[in-house]
């Protein structure tokens, strides 16, 4: 049995549901709602691994009891395990760079574009709740890194200089593909791949959240590449598993910077 654990389908959430509907494989989602820390609840599935993995609040993919985390890992599996088209290009060279895209966006968009979207959308959300349930929800999360990811929301300490940093911090990665993208269509090959599903999943918001830095002008590559994969029917299918109006304006604490450094 394949299950997917998984909230609105953004940033890490999205990946894992693209790269299903590629496969058009057969699961069964299993909703939760990560801005209000459903995933602290009593019996929510959980490993060792999987509270330790450094996308913190990303999405578990179960099969046959067996929980898989870390979405790039996971869109390999889901690739290699699962019938369909595979999302690793078969070209060694193209297989390596799928690769690698994976890992340098994990630690470049994946520490950076969580921050940017929790300052804007999850601070004031979770202002919105009953502060008591927040408190003692945050309290009990383990490891301690995790708990503090989610403490800086809640004491405000996201300053206008950092977030400013943040920002900035974007300019050399979103150049790196944008240039990337002026050498063929797709990052790691002529096709598409697992390297497309994620970037697409943490560039998409950035028209949103550093509309300076990603739009039409600076980077036409990006928004056009954007533009076609927004067209796919997996990107889609992935996008009708919302259950707000709005799944762009869902986020969570991702990577920690440090731990990458």
């Amino acid at each position: 049995m394949l299950e997917l654990y998984t909230s609105e389908p953004n940033t890490f959430f999205l990946k894992p549901l693209i790269a299903l509907a590629e496969k058009k494989a057969r699961v069964e989602i299993r909703y939760f709602d990560a801005t209000s820390l459903d995933q602290f609840a009593a019996g929510f599935p959980a490993d060792l691994e999987s509270s330790l993995q450094l996308e913190r609040e990303g999405p578990l993919l179960i099969h046959d009891g067996t929980v898989i985390c870390s979405t790039s890992f996971m869109l390999e599996y889901i690739s290699e395990s699962l019938d369909g088209p595979s999302l690793i290009p078969a070209d060694p060279y193209e297989a390596y760079k799928t690769r690698a895209w994976a890992q340098y966006l994990g630690l470049q968009l994946g520490s950076i574009v969580p921050v940017l979207g929790c300052a804007k959308y999850l601070a004031p959300h979770l202002a919105s709740l009953d502060q008591e349930f927040v408190d003692r929800r945050i309290a009990a999360i383990e490891p301690i890194e995790r708990r503090a990811s989610w403490q800086a929301l809640r004491d405000g300490t996201y300053s206008a200089a950092y977030l400013a940093g943040v920002n900035q911090s974007l300019v050399t990665p979103i150049a790196r593909i944008e240039k990337a993208l002026g050498e063929g269509p797709w990052l790691a090959g002529p096709a598409f791949s697992a390297a497309d599903i994620d970037a697409y999943a943490m560039v998409c918001v950035l028209p949103d959240l550093a509309p300076a830095i990603v739009n039409a002008q600076s980077t036409p590559r990006i928004v056009d590449y954007l533009e076609r994969i927004a067209a796919r029917e997996s990107v889609r299918e992935a996008l009708a598993n919302a259950k707000t109006r709005h799944p762009q304006h869902q986020f969570v604490p991702g990577i920690e910077a440090s731990r990458w450094g």
